[in-house]
């Protein structure tokens, strides 16, 4: 059994691989096949999020577990394809380079008979852009709001000082 899955570079430049990958193989299997069909450098750290319907980030699934002693977080290797991707909405999100944020949607399009072991890209749109897109998070959104609160607070303890008694 084969999983069909399409990665989607999240940018303005349409960035689309459909990879054939046996139900078998591994997340970092995945991740290896990713690498090579968009010309990466395999040096990058990585990682698969869990998502819900709004693709809000919830469980990571790194390449290794940095601590040994955190048994609640699976790396990679662990994790099957299949396991991955139950269903057929099944989505993930994949961060490559954590300095420049690259973000892909990986979604479950197909499933098919194939017992072959060899992993193929059928479907090959785009080529990885020069920059990486700038992604703003929420909690960036929230920090600069805390921010300005600071830069009013701070104005007003400069009125106050300046005030005579």
């Amino acid at each position: 059994m084969k999983h069909i899955l399409r990665i989607q570079l999240e940018h303005k430049q349409d960035v689309i691989r459909d990879i054939e990958i046996s139900s078998n193989k591994s997340l970092e299997d995945l991740h290896y096949t990713i690498i090579k069909s968009l010309e990466l450098n395999k040096n990058e750290m990585a990682s698969f999020y869990m998502t819900n319907e709004e693709l809000e980030l919830l469980q990571e699934i790194p390449l290794f577990k940095i601590d040994d002693k955190d048994t609640s977080m699976l790396e990679m290797s662990k994790i099957k394809i299949s396991s991955a991707f139950p269903n057929m909405d099944s989505q993930l999100i994949y961060v490559y380079d954590f300095l420049k944020m690259w973000r892909f949607l990986i979604s479950y399009n197909q499933e098919i008979e194939n017992t072959s072991k060899t992993t193929e890209i059928n479907n090959n749109v785009g080529v990885m852009p020069e920059e990486a897109p700038e992604i703003i998070f929420q909690a960036d959104e929230e920090m600069h709001s805390i921010n300005d609160i600071d830069e009013d607070l701070n104005d007003n303890f400069e009125e106050f000082n300046e005030s005579e008694y």
